[in-house]
């Protein structure tokens, strides 16, 4: 029999990495379900995050608090490409085929992969941990660093606002009928355009997000 200690500490780094993979995987629903694009560019803009948040790191410097704001200015970063992404590309993809879909989005990703490339280079970048949860703790004979623990929390947190917007605020109304009947919505006087816009950039700040 396997030692308890073990199996607990391998099961919280299974969900530490599956929290991750919901954050990733939440936007690129989102996309879906409302653009209905099928983006295979979606795990290039999880890259840039990561990458912006080092680089707004190297401007900050080391710091109490100067995580978060890397975080954020990150999750706003990709939030603007995004939305730029979305008026300049994706807008020409709406009710083609499928395959047109995964070819364009998979040349965009070859692109900003190797824009990346370019600016931050090909050697392994990090960022390390906050302060504020570079810490441990022991629980079942097993040492638990803060941070994991902070992403296990953070996954359902963040899936419990997705269903709070979607489900009981207005916004959230308007993007489940757009991605039942964008046209009839529209009809309805609801600025589709924007809304799509908006959904974009709320989906690639999420992968932003995940990307720390």
């Amino acid at each position: 029999m396997p030692d308890a200690s073990f199996v607990f500490a391998q099961s919280l780094s299974g969900l530490t990495a599956a929290m991750f993979l919901f954050l990733i995987a939440s936007g690129l629903s989102l996309i879906f379900g409302v653009l209905r694009v099928l983006n295979f560019a979606h795990g290039t803009f999880y890259m840039l995050g990561a990458y912006l948040a080092y680089q707004f790191m190297l401007w900050l410097g080391p710091g109490p608090g100067l995580f978060w704001i890397a975080a954020l200015g990150a999750a706003l970063g990709i939030a603007l490409l995004g939305g730029v992404v979305e008026r300049l590309l994706f807008r020409h993809l709406y009710g083609k085929e499928e395959l047109y879909q995964l070819l364009f989005t998979y040349a965009l990703g070859l692109i900003l992969s190797d824009a990346a490339k370019i600016v931050w280079g090909t050697q392994q970048k990090s960022v390390s941990r906050p302060p504020e949860l570079a810490g441990s703790f022991m629980l079942f004979g097993t040492t638990i660093p803060q941070y994991n623990l902070f992403i296990i929390v953070l996954g359902p947190s963040i899936a419990l606002a997705f269903w709070f917007v979607l489900q009981r605020t207005r916004a959230g109304r308007f993007i489940r009928a757009a991605a039942l009947d964008r046209e009839t919505l529209g009809a309805l006087g609801v600025n589709v355009s924007a809304l799509y816009t908006g959904s974009s950039c709320w989906r690639r700040s999420s992968a932003a997000s995940a990307a720390r």
